[in-house]
């Protein structure tokens, strides 16, 4: 019963994952602004670029072409402390896996199954490369 609960507002859910999508690609783009390096920041670039692809499939999926380009205003913004700012993502990347293995198993194809779970994947792989950021980071502090 609470898959059904949770199932019924499907398209709500999926519009309200696409702000969410849309918000991250904002902050990210303003973590990369506070890297203390250049790889870095080109990663976190790259990791923009995935949140806004992301954004777009599931625009696509609903019919909305393209999503808007900019973050909604009410997005977080970021802090400015690199650490701090990287762990908030982290937590966000590992509730973005959650929400995609929920609206996953809503979905009404195995279609949009798959689109939703390599979204998914996409979550998984941020959250280690921004855990690895913060594991550099740390052992760049030690042997400084």
């Amino acid at each position: 019963m609470a898959q059904l609960d949770m199932c019924a507002d499907y398209r709500a859910q999926l519009e309200e994952s696409i702000l969410d999508e849309l918000c991250d690609a904002g902050f990210y783009a303003q973590i990369a602004m506070e890297a203390p390096t250049e790889i870095l920041r080109e990663l976190i670039i790259s990791i923009v670029g995935d949140e806004y692809g992301h954004a777009r499939l599931q625009a696509a999926l609903l019919g909305i072409c393209p999503p808007p380009n900019e973050p909604p205003a009410n997005c977080p913004p970021a802090t400015g402390n690199f650490v701090t700012d990287v762990e908030t993502a982290i937590q966000g990347e590992l509730g973005a896996i959650r929400r995609y293995a929920e609206l996953a198993m809503c979905a009404p194809t195995y279609e949009i199954r798959y689109l939703l779970t390599s979204i998914l994947g996409d979550e998984y792989a941020h959250a280690r490369i921004w855990t690895a950021m913060l594991l550099g980071e740390a052992l760049c502090s030690q042997g400084g």
